[in-house]
């Protein structure tokens, strides 16, 4: 299973952004293994959380762990198939 959640720094121990939009970060995960990470290109856009939801798509990411989610974001991952889970 791809995992992705956004973050604050480029390691995959780094904790989770606030914002999920517009985190510096996201770090890949397949299962409990470290792919990569990812520089977030849209931490400054308008609507961020519809081009996000569009690169999670291409990573093919199948959960999206995050702090908070926007409603239009979250419209967006459940419009796209793309589970996720709010954690603290």
């Amino acid at each position: 299973m791809i995992i992705i959640r956004p973050a604050l720094e480029d390691n995959k121990d780094s904790i989770l952004a606030d914002n999920a939009a517009r985190a510096p970060f996201f770090l890949v995960f397949d299962d409990e293994h470290f792919v990569k990470s990812i520089k977030n290109p849209f931490v400054t856009w308008g609507g961020a959380g519809f081009a996000v939801v569009d690169l999670l798509k291409s990573e093919w990411c199948e959960l999206f762990i995050a702090k908070k989610i926007w409603d239009n974001m979250k419209n967006a991952l459940d419009n796209n198939a793309i589970a996720y889970k709010i954690v603290n």
